[in-house]
Parts: structure tokens; sequence; C-alpha cells
């Protein structure tokens, strides 16, 4: 007889709660979408220099955590079904049910609703899984291939995640049950949140207080507007004025939501007209009634949908970045560095400059071309101490600058597809890290527009410097510039570091490249530097491991596209959730609303109120409660992107570009808008469904 009852409430369930059934499959369908990358059926077909490993790890455990966070919304709607129950708990006792057996029919309702959402979930996944393969190669620049299928170690994975879930949250509810009494049982749906227990001066002073404290957040992003002119504001301190824009912000929407029913109930007594005009009273009387019962709820929903946005748009730009850093960090597709000192640090460092090698790459290039690399081009880039003592400074605040041949650079420019560049013999120019802003640049030259070089002096170019990538390891370590002298001057010059670039024609697994990058090389170099290696290597440190490193364009973009997508996904995958909690939980406070207080919109019938007319106060009162906690979300995320703007203004000009951080600003907008607007729907005409329910 339980079992049936609880059956016959379970169908009930899912059409009283549809959008919590629908949340629940949603998420469970993301769940299997992103497992289903690490089952062992799957297959991903790409290129042999990609390697999705990695990403496949990440995806399978972060997805446990941030799916974790919908114990939250199980939790909270088993609370809610439980509370809003309670009555008809009560009546089934009276008619001689064993508490205990309540509790327990109730366990294997939310059960076999759960059950239900996996199995829809399952099977939407399957569908999801393929956008998230599209993603990946996509990104990956693959061909895309679509395949529909089951594995069934994800769908085992899915059902033993999300029972174990609901089981732990419904034998909780039962213990829960099993001490609650009768008559609170009885008298639960005449209980709230919160009601007003102090003065009305209590609430203005916190309305106040959250006034008070969003003027600090604007302070703060006035600081942050402030600090752009002055360089002298360090990167800790903007990052201290965001931490506390941000919690200030959080703090004050707290307390607004804690003392703004009250006042409404002000401004709604102070203006008298408008409250009895047309249906108003009724409607600021149900808005006032929601926020005043639940003003925590109110103010964790709004957070937590500011949450969101973060999540969307924050893992959108990051991954952003770093495709646009990989593109400046290894512009070549093979880069070897040298270096005299790694870091400046004593142990991994070389003591003496006549141990500085002067290395000949031709074995290299022999080694490429016979394994079927096929160089296009190269070059052999040599690097100078400007003054033979700026070997002995290991000073990373007071750095060497370095110079190349202008030969070389220009080299290194054609290999890119630039122009070259022309000095006169008397002429020197520089080369910049494209995240240096113009300024700077301007005042360094401003002041060394005239430079000498073995008693010889070298006046700035007209084009005094050029900012195009050629790559992070040219530059000393710690430094972010270099110079550019012509040939003949740095016959003189001694000798820092020689560097090798290289373009190839053909693709290189990741196999292949990973094994030249970590064995070839530093066998060579071991072998063509015998001495010096053993000089200065000692047990545990191998000092090759510092003076010489190596990059390939292919296994690098490798390692970088497994770390964006997986920031990717994972940031729409936890900005989905977190929306969808933030949205569920907003959609069910409204259908309560619709099926506690069903007469009042009775009342308004048997007074003549027509259909239409209802349907707008609905209309209004949704939109109201929905727009509500949405708008002071916004506002948050507004200032927040803005402040994250300023802080990080040089890297997103340098590694994404505005175009395509407001890009990534839309994309993060337009999903949560799309989610926002079927809940808002869903929500609307099943309160309407409520209503006209007898």
């Amino acid at each position: 007889m339980y079992v049936k009852l609880a059956l016959e409430n379970a169908k009930k369930s899912i059409k009283d709660y549809l959008i919590y059934f629908t949340t629940i499959t949603i998420c469970v369908s993301l769940f299997y979408a992103f497992m289903s990358l690490s089952s062992s059926g799957y297959e991903l077909i790409t290129e042999d220099s990609f390697r999705f490993e990695d990403l496949k790890q990440i995806l399978k455990y972060s997805t446990y955590v941030i799916t974790g966070v919908l114990v939250i919304l199980v939790g909270y709607v088993n609370k809610y079904m439980m509370k809003r129950r309670q009555r008809e708990f009560a009546t089934y006792i009276l008619l001689g049910t064993e508490q205990r057996s309540v509790a327990l029919m109730f366990f294997v309702e939310t059960l076999i609703v759960g059950i239900m959402a996996i199995i829809c979930g399952i099977f939407v996944g399957t569908l999801f899984s393929q956008v998230v393969t599209a993603i990946v190669l996509i990104t990956a620049k693959q061909e895309v291939v679509f395949s529909f299928r089951l594995y069934m170690d994800t769908v085992a994975i899915t059902f033993i995640f999300f029972i174990s879930m609901f089981c732990v949250i419904g034998l909780y509810n039962i213990r829960v049950l099993n001490k609650l009494k009768l008559i609170n049982m009885m008298n639960m749906d005449k209980k709230t949140e919160f009601q007003f227990k102090r003065s009305g001066k209590f609430y203005g002073f916190i309305f106040s207080i959250s006034v008070i404290l969003y003027g600090i957040c604007g302070y703060c992003t006035y600081q942050l507007i402030n600090s752009k002119d002055n360089t002298n504001t360090i990167y800790m301190n903007k990052l201290l004025i965001e931490a506390i824009s941000l919690v200030t912000f959080i703090i004050a929407t707290y307390a607004l939501f804690y003392s703004i029913a009250y006042i409404i109930i002000f401004i709604k007594d102070k203006s008298i007209n408008f409250k009895y005009e047309n249906t108003n009273l009724f409607l600021i009387g149900s808005i006032v009634s929601k926020i005043k019962t639940a003003p925590i709820l109110m103010a964790t929903i709004c957070i937590t949908f500011l949450g969101a946005a973060i999540s969307f748009m924050l893992t959108l730009i990051m991954s952003q970045w770093s495709l646009g850093f990989l593109e400046y960090r290894v512009p070549f597709d093979i880069e070897i560095r040298n270096e005299y000192s790694y870091r400046f640090e004593e142990e991994t460092s070389l003591k003496d400059i006549k141990d500085i090698p002067k290395i000949d790459y031709s074995e290299i290039v022999n080694y490429l071309n016979n394994n079927g690399y096929d160089i296009e081009d190269y070059c052999q880039v040599e690097k100078y101490f400007l003054n033979k003592d700026d070997f002995y400074i290991r000073d990373e605040n007071n750095i060497p600058i370095i110079a190349i041949k202008l030969s070389d650079f220009n080299k290194m420019r054609s290999m890119l597809g630039h122009e070259e560049i022309k000095l006169k013999e008397n002429e020197f120019t520089t080369q910049w890290q494209r995240m240096i802003e113009d300024d700077e640049i301007k005042k360094y030259l401003k002041e060394n527009s005239v430079i000498d070089i073995d008693g010889k002096k070298l006046e700035l170019s007209t084009n005094a410097y050029y900012d195009e990538s050629i790559g992070e390891g040219i530059y000393n370590v710690y430094s972010d510039k270099i110079i550019i002298l012509p040939d003949k001057l740095c016959e003189n010059l001694t000798l820092a570091s020689t560097d090798f670039q290289a373009n190839i024609n053909n693709e290189v697994s990741y196999d292949k490249a990973n094994d030249f990058e970590n064995n070839y090389v530093y066998n060579w170099f071991n072998e063509n530097n015998q001495s010096l290696v053993n000089k200065y290597s000692s047990e545990g440190n191998d000092i090759s491991h510092y003076l010489i490193s190596t990059r390939i364009k292919s296994a690098e973009t490798n390692e970088i596209l497994n770390v964006t997508l997986a920031m990717r996904i994972l940031g729409i995958y936890l900005g989905t959730v977190l929306l969808m909690i933030s949205l569920t939980v907003l959609a069910l406070q409204q259908l309560s609303d619709s099926i506690e207080h069903k007469d009042r919109f009775n009342v308004l019938k048997k007074l003549g109120v027509e259909d239409e007319e209802i349907n707008k106060i609905i209309l209004k009162q949704i939109s109201l409660y929905f727009v509500i906690p949405i708008v002071i979300a916004i506002v948050g995320f507004v200032i927040f992107i803005y402040n994250y703007y300023i802080l990080n203004i040089a890297v997103i000009n340098s590694y994404i570009g505005d175009k395509a951080f407001v890009l990534n600003i839309i994309i993060a907008m337009i999903l949560m808008i799309c989610i926002y607007i079927c809940y808002f729907i869903c929500t609307y005409y099943t309160f309407k469904r409520n209503i006209k329910t007898k």
C-alpha cells in the first residue's frame, strides 16, 4: 500500500515540480556528457599531434566536484517539498500510519523522481556529449565527426553518483521527519523564515549600512579607474581593491534584502494614490510577502546568479587569454633557448664568463631533416652583453639588457611574416614585449636615446621600437626588451647565449615532439659540452636542464588546449549549474505561492477581476520577483567585469583584444539570458495552471 501511495505521489510530484525535474535532468545530462569523455569506449579522433588524456582526467574529477554543488539544490527542494507536505504527512499519521512509514514513503517518492530524471538525463546527455566533442574538435581545428552511443561504464557511474546523492539526502530527511512532532507538522504552513521582529529604525539602519557598503564598492571602482594613470600603484594593491569591492557588494546585498521589505512597505504607506490604483495593493502585498519571509534566500539567489555570470565570463576570457599567450610564447614551430643564468639563481647559473658555450645548431638541423620534420627555414640567433661586466649581475631588479644582430632580427621577422627593418651604422632600435604600455616604452627611450657601444655613440633610430611577437625566449630573464644593433658592432661584444628557431613543413606527433624536447636535445647538449656539464652539475642537479630548453609549438599547443578546453567547458558547466540552482529556487518559491495562496486569486475573481487582468498580475509578480535579484546581480557583474578589465588591461590588450573581450562577455550573457527566459516562461505558465487547478 505504501509503495503504491509513493508511486502516486511521485507522479504528482513530477507534475507539480516539473522545473525541479527538468533541472536535475539537465544536470545529469551535462554530467554524463563530460564523464563520457573519460569512458573506456570513447574515442576522440584527432591528429597524432594532439593528445587529450589530461583534458579527460581534468573533466572527470572536476565534474564530480561541480556536480556535488547540486547537493545544495537537491537538499533545498527536498526540504521545501517536505515542509509543504508536512500537513499531509500529519494527516497520514492521524489516520494510523506510523511516522517512520510516512518518512520512508517520502524517501521512496523522491528517489523515484530522481531515478526518472537520471534516465531522461542520460539520453539527453548523449546529445550534449556530441556538443562537448564538437567544442574540443573545433578548438583543435579538426574535422567534427558525430557518434551517438551509450557508454555503459559512464551510465553506471552516473547512476551511482546521483542515486548516492539522493540516498544521503533522503536518509537525512527520514531522520528529520521521525523527530518532528505532530503539532508542529500541522502548523508548519504558518511558519516563515523571517518576520519583522525589530523596530523600523533598525531596518532603516540596516538599509543605510547596505547603501554605505554599495558606496564603498563604487569608491573601489573609482580608485581602480584612477590607478590606470598611476604606474606607482602596484598590482597586489589593485587586486586587494578588487577583492574589497566584491566582498562589500556581497555583504551589502544581504543587508539590502534583509531590510528591503520594510523599505517597500514604508514607501507603499507614503504613496497612497499608487497603493490603491487598480490591483497594485494586491501585487505589492504578494511581492513583499515573499521577500520578507525569505530575505536570506533571496540574497543567496542573487549572489549565486552573480557567481554564475562570473563563471561564464571569466573562464571564457581566461581560455582566450591562454590561446593568445600561446601565439606570443611560441611563434616558431621549434625553438631552443640557451641561458647563461636560470632565473639568476646561484646553483643554476654559470659563474665564469669564459664558460659560456658557443653553440652550433647544425647537428640539430640535420637531425630534424633526417627525421621527417622537413625544415622550411631556421635561424641561429646570437645574443650579446652590451658590457662584459653585465654577466656578473644577478639582481632581478637590475636586469642587463641583451643585444642581437640586425641580420638575426630580420631573419626572425621574415620567418614570422613581418617586414625587415634597416639601420644606419650609427643607429640602434629596440624590441619590446607586447604587454608593455606605450607610455612606459617612450619614457625609457627618451631617457636612453643615445647608448655607448665599445666607445661608439649610437642614436635611436626613427623607428624607435617594435612590439610584434617574436617569442618570449629572445629576452633576457625578467627583461622586457632587447636592443638591435648593426652586425659589425656585435663582432667585438661578449656572447651571452645562442638560440635556435625553426619553422617546419610537416606535422609532428605528440610522442615524437615530446621525445625530441625532453630527451634528444639534452643528450645532444651534454655530448657537445661534456666538460661544462661535469663542472657545474652535481648529484640531483643536471645543469643542462637549466642552460638549454626546448619549445615545440605542437606540444605547447596540445598542453594549452588541454587547459583552455578544461576552463571553457567546466566554466560553462559550473555557470549553468549555479544559474539553474538560483532560477530553480526562484521558480519554486513562486510556484509555492501559487499553491498556498490560491485563495487570494479566487477572491479577485469573485470581486469581478477578469482572467486577463489576473494574468497581468501574475506576470508582474513573477517578473518583479525574478528581476529584483537578477538586476542587482547584473550590477555586481558589471562592476566586477569593469574592475577586472582595469586590473588586467595590459594583458587583455596584448593577448585577448578588446573585441574578443567584449565577444566573450556577450556569449556569456546570451547563454544566461536563454536559460533565464526558459525558466521564466515555465514558471509563468505553471503558476497560471496551479491557480486554475481545483
